[in-house]
């Protein structure tokens, strides 16, 4: 499957997985305009930024105190973020998305 028909954040998330994103078109993405992101207030892609990344998993402090914390806030979707993170950083970006399923909404949103 084309990475094009995938968009992953920079701390993990899955966002071709996402309502709020693929149906509701209320997000851009966490790298479109931040105010036409759902979490604008992201501590993860500035971060990612300043240290020249475009993932977390690239960093040397991977996975670091925040990720852990907002990997263990309760949302199923956010507790995925470190291993999908531990296995892209494994696999690569493409390898990873090769053996995702098909591209469908994320298990974790609670509407």
């Amino acid at each position: 499957m084309p990475s094009s028909e995938w968009d992953v954040s920079v701390c993990g998330l899955n966002c071709a997985r996402c309502k709020v994103q693929t149906e509701e078109k209320q997000c851009a993405g966490c790298r479109g305009p931040a105010e036409q992101n759902w979490s604008g207030d992201c501590e993860f892609r500035p971060c990612a930024q300043a240290k020249g990344h475009e993932y977390c998993f690239e960093c040397d402090g991977f996975p670091c105190e925040k990720l852990k914390a907002f990997a263990a806030d309760g949302y199923e979707h956010h507790r995925l973020t470190v291993g999908n993170m531990e296995r892209m950083r494994e696999l690569g970006l493409e390898r990873w998305i090769a053996e995702q399923p098909k591209v469908m909404f994320c298990p974790g949103w609670r509407f």
